[in-house]
């Protein structure tokens, strides 16, 4: 699962800290407050700013920027700077499309291990997680709930044993954060509330046909929820989103 979240607005970074670990902190903030919906897409990541957060020179910065960039979360615009991606409607049909492949796999492949004495921990796994979950709805902490929900997914692909799904999750679950917060109201639901806990009773159940059926279900919930003809982007405050 992502790591969680540094504080460095709170107290400045070390002199003594490599180029590496502060361009790592800056990645993890700004990868951290994009899965939690804090900051939107088409927002400007200006250099002088990030490093004045951060007490790093704009060289780190810069090289942050280069691998969220790479990660296709962050896009280079010659002259203009830096921008949290604002995918368009055919990629974020992309992303949904490429997950409904992949995590159906996962799914199957769990219930394979698990059924083999290779994960016997997973399904406990996945319930703590979507406890956490439910707790954060219920407390009405939408970061955190956010946050957990797409975790449950790069989870539920990290027991399946296999590190290449599990890497690729880690890449799509920020992807797919900015097309929901692209085509959708910021304050929608990423998923919705009982399908996790749904797919967990199918998994369990070893029903690998149903579980798989379920995966797609509710993905498909997650696309279609996607208003896919309008797009809108807000002005936010740096400070705010990445240490608020």
């Amino acid at each position: 699962m992502t790591k969680s979240k540094s504080s460095p607005a709170k107290s400045a970074l070390p002199g003594a800290r490599s180029v590496a670990a502060s361009q790592a902190d800056i990645h993890q903030s700004i990868y951290d407050a994009i899965v939690e919906h804090r900051l939107l897409p088409g927002t400007k990541l200006s250099e002088e700013r990030v490093a004045e957060l951060f007490s790093v020179s704009r060289t780190q910065v810069r090289g942050a920027l280069q691998r969220l960039a790479v990660e296709q979360l962050v896009t280079l615009i010659p002259n203009r700077g830096a921008f949290v991606t604002t995918p368009s409607a055919e990629e974020a049909h992309d992303v949904l499309s490429v997950r409904r492949t992949l995590e159906p796999a996962a799914v199957v492949r769990l219930i394979e291990r698990i059924a083999a004495g290779k994960a016997p921990t997973a399904v406990k796994q996945l319930r703590a997680l979507v406890k956490r979950e439910q707790q954060a709805h219920a407390r009405g902490d939408r970061r955190q709930a956010v946050r957990l929900s797409g975790d449950f997914h790069v989870l539920l692909a990290e027991v399946s044993g296999s590190s290449i799904l599990a890497r690729l999750m880690r890449e799509l679950t920020p992807l797919t954060c900015l097309a929901i917060l692209t085509f959708e109201a910021p304050t929608a639901v990423a998923c919705p509330n009982d399908e996790h806990a749904l797919l967990i009773d199918a998994i369990e159940a070893g029903d690998a046909a149903g579980a798989s059926r379920m995966m797609i279900d509710h993905l498909n919930h997650i696309e279609n929820a996607l208003k896919l003809d309008a797009q809108a982007v807000a002005e936010v405050d740096l400070a705010d989103v990445l240490f608020g």
